[in-house]
């Protein structure tokens, strides 16, 4: 992935457990650091504005049928780039601003693919 100044921070919004240590597994490959993970909306929210976060992996359906677009826009209103992550095979159109969209089952590759992205949105914003 080539060096780096700082090291990263990437929120997790996931409610089951084990894809959740996915992706810690996977952010801490990529040399970033996880904040969460959070597994309800107000958790993330709370955890945006107690703890800087670069970049988010945001499941879309959670708990109690919770979804997590309320995070989405907070962290669009705050040009933090974030990826949805999904078992849905819809379109999201571009009132999230075209973000990635990592669909499940994934696999390490994708995964690591949707992290560079997210990275590379992170240090060249448009």
């Amino acid at each position: 992935m080539g060096s780096r100044e700082r090291v990263f921070t990437i929120l997790v919004v996931e409610d089951h457990g084990f894809i959740a240590s996915e992706f810690e597994d996977a952010v801490r490959r990529n040399g970033g650091r996880v904040l969460g993970p959070a597994a309800r909306v107000s958790e993330a929210l709370a955890l945006i504005e107690a703890a800087p976060c670069d970049a988010a992996l945001l499941d879309i359906t959670l708990e109690h049928g919770e979804t997590v677009y309320p995070v989405a826009e907070r962290l669009r209103a705050k040009r933090i780039p974030f990826a949805f992550v999904t078992g849905w095979d819809g379109d999201f159109g571009e009132s999230y601003g075209d973000p990635p969209v990592l669909r499940k089952p994934f696999g390490e590759a994708e995964l690591d693919r949707c992290l560079r992205t997210l990275i590379d949105r992170m240090l060249h914003p448009a």
